[in-house]
This record gives C-alpha cells, structure tokens and sequence, in this order.
C-alpha cells in the first residue's frame, strides 16, 4: 500500500524501522460473498482515465511497459512537503518538476497527494516514524500550510490537475491529529486550490481498510464532503480476493449517500503481494498473510478492476509499477511480472464499453454484460476454482478470448457444445 500494508513490508524488508503489522486490515475484509450479488455499474463507457498506477523511479528506462493514463504521486522522492519545504520559506522543486515533466511527456495525468508535515512546522518533531519525525502531526501554524498549498498550486497551475489532502489519515503511521484538525486542513486547500486553478480536482482524505468507514463518517458529519471533490479510500482487501471489496465499495457509497454526497469514489491506492517471476527478491512472510502467484495475480489485477467499475469506483490506482514484490513489473521497472498482462488486457477489454451488470450467483460464478459498438460481450470467471460453463443460445456468442501462458491472447470459435472452461482468470465472449 503505497503505505499502510506496503509500507510496513517495505520497512521491515529492508531491515528499517520495525513496526507492528496492521493486523486488522488484513482481518477486517469480508471473505467473498457466497450468496448471489448483482451490481449496477455507471452507464457511461469506461474511461481511459479509469486506470491509474503508482511509479517510483521516473526515468525513462523504468516507464511503466503498460498502458494507463494516471498516475498517483505518493511514495515518491521529493514530492511530499518535508521534502518541498525543508526548511520554512526554502524550496526544493527539482524532483517534481522532473516527474511532472516526464508525465507530461507520456501526456499522462497526475494526482499529487499533499501532506507530511516538514520537522521545522511540526509541533512534535521528533515523533515517530524515526525516518521522517513529526511528519504525521498536522502543522503548529496553520499559515505555514497554506503558504505551502498556495506555493505548488501556483507552481502548478493547468500542469498538475489532481490534488489529495493527505494519504491514509485513519493510520497512526501516517497521521496523529485529529479529524478535526484534518478538517481545517482540506478546507484551506480545497479554496486555495480552487481560487488558483478552478479547473483541479480536489480529492478527500484517503481513508483505508473496511475497519474504519465509521472515520470517514465522522469525517464527513464535520463536512469533509463539501470540501472535496471527489471522495478517495483505498479498497485494499489483501489477504481476500477482489470480490472482498465489493461489500467495502458499497459501506463507503451508502456512507455518502447518508451525508448527501453525490461526487465520484476514486480508489486511489490498493494491490497485492505478488510473487516474482524472476527474481530470487520474495516478500517476507509474515507482513500479510497472502503472496499472489504469478497466475492469481493476473486473475486479481483483472477481477479487481472490473468490480471496483461496476461497484461505482470511477478511477483505480494500482499500487504499484515498480515497488517490487507489490509491483507488475520488478524493482528496475524494466520487465514485466504476470500481472502486467492482465493490466493490460482488463483495459482492453474495458476502456469504451458500456458495463451493463454484474451478476454472481451461489456458486461464485460472475458475469458481466459490455455493450460496444451496438454489440454484446461478457466477461466469466469464477473467484475459486476453475470449471466449465454451457454457453446460453440466447447470448449469440460466437467466439472467446482467453490470456495465454506468454501473456498474450488467445481467441477461439465457441464450440457445437457451446461448453467453455473458465477459470479464475476471466474470459472475455464476443
């Protein structure tokens, strides 16, 4: 997690500042429902935009090797504000224009997430984490905040488009004010923001784990929600498969709706430990419970971006490109994991069609109906085992899509029988 679950295993992987495991996110998701579901996505096509990842090394040697169109600055040197400000009224863009200007180059948006106060503004700054003191304590001086808000809009102005207060505040790791304090802070940012560029989008705190919804109310019963644009949380269901966030999604829609917020949920940060394919570099056990074989991994990218759509998330950052073991390609960013292939042909499958329904049933069997180009297609998994499925007459299907073992695709005719295996990879039918 660009934090959270990610950060405790990038800490204790490199031997750094020993923190306890969270071990409520990893208990707090619900297991996959066994009963049937049916979601109703957005009736609109499915964006380019919908598909955001997190990178880290920016050069071109290390570009992400898959498509996408956003990305999340967090985990990045020199892009929070005890790395911008170092010292009160000194500024260090260097890092930021550097990325922001790659970005640019790929014509690739970016969501900066603001926050981490600096030790010279913070009231406590020799606090926890040892290797960035007092970063988590909202400023003494709330002055110094917005000086700091108003310099990188300003900076910023029509180039970055996208602004998060703060990541995962409901963690101590990240945050140790209040919600009120909190509050003060996105609403200085939020005017500022929008005095500087009306055009940015500004998007809420971004709360973690299915434990704490109840933040997030409280949260919004401050009247968080009038200061955003757009609501963020972080749908992280590790060790559960992707089916887990469902039941997450549609806690924090209801929450909304109880506060009277009709703005877009961008899941702006989530992913899974996934095993290398060709490294001897393998995550401790004992950080999460679940590693994610290179197959698994190809099912989660693809089934975690189709629910996230169809449950009424309308962007997804993955976390991460090149954070390995979390990442669909390895440290250097320069080769692809498995994972890779299924970011890419979920993407391909979804960016210009109109997700109809999602239906499960009690078996665990999903189907999702498309519409494009005034055809039909659907999309078949099951989220434990593999299986076969007799294709109904009444879909017209003629033929299907499959990810091959080398990662590309592979189509064939729809039997006589009209009997397909499928398997917890989707299958697409055209």
């Amino acid at each position: 997690m660009g934090h959270s679950l990610a950060m405790i295993w990038r800490q204790r992987y490199y031997g750094g500042f020993l923190i306890a495991v969270i071990l409520s996110l990893l208990s707090s998701c619900r297991c996959q429902e066994t009963s049937p579901l049916h979601l109703t996505p957005p009736s609109v096509p499915v964006p380019a935009s919908y598909f955001g990842i997190h990178l880290h090394a920016f050069t071109p040697q290390s570009w992400p090797q898959v498509p996408f169109s956003e990305l999340r600055l967090w985990d990045t040197k020199g892009t929070i504000w005890y790395s911008l400000e170092p010292r009160r009224g000194q500024w260090n863009f260097n890092q930021l224009d550097q990325d922001l200007n790659m970005a640019e180059q790929h014509h690739t948006g970016l969501l900066l997430t603001l926050g981490q106060t600096p030790p010279w503004a913070s009231p406590r700054p020799n606090d926890p984490p040892s290797y960035r003191p007092g970063a988590t304590a909202p400023p003494s001086n709330e002055e110094d905040w917005k000086t700091y808000v108003q310099t990188v809009a300003v900076r910023y102005q029509g180039r970055i488009h996208a602004y998060e207060i703060w990541n995962e505040p409901n963690l101590k790791e990240f945050y140790s004010g209040t919600r009120e304090q909190l509050f003060a802070l996105a609403k200085d940012a939020y005017q500022i923001i929008h005095e500087t560029d009306p055009t940015a989008v500004v998007v809420s705190p971004s709360i973690t784990g299915a434990y704490d919804i109840g933040w997030l109310g409280h949260y919004l019963d401050l009247g968080g929600g009038k200061y955003a644009d757009v609501i963020g949380y972080h749908f992280y269901s590790s060790p559960h498969p992707p089916e887990a966030e469902v039941s997450v999604i549609q806690q924090v829609r209801a929450v909304m709706r109880s506060h009277g917020i009709d703005k877009p949920l961008w899941d702006t940060e989530s992913g899974y430990l996934i095993k290398s394919d060709f490294q001897n570099v393998e995550p401790q056990k004992g950080t999460l419970s679940r590693i994610l074989t290179p197959e698994e991994s190809v099912a989660y990218v693809m089934r975690a971006y189709i629910l996230n759509w169809a449950s009424g998330v309308s962007r997804f950052y993955w976390y991460d490109w090149d954070g390995n073991p979390m990442g669909l390609g390895d440290n250097s960013g320069k080769q692809k994991k498995a994972a890779a292939y299924g970011y890419t042909t979920i993407q391909q499958w979804l960016v210009g069609a109109v997700v109809k329904s999602c239906d499960s049933d009690s078996e665990e069997n999903w189907t999702c109906e498309l519409s494009r180009n005034k055809g039909r297609e659907r999309i078949v998994w099951n989220a434990d085992k593999s299986g076969t499925k007799t294709i109904p007459e009444s879909w017209k299907v003629r033929q299907f899509t499959t990810l091959s073992p080398s990662g590309g695709t592979v189509t064939d005719k729809v039997p006589a029988s009209r009997l397909i295996t499928f398997s917890q990879i989707p299958t697409l039918l055209q």
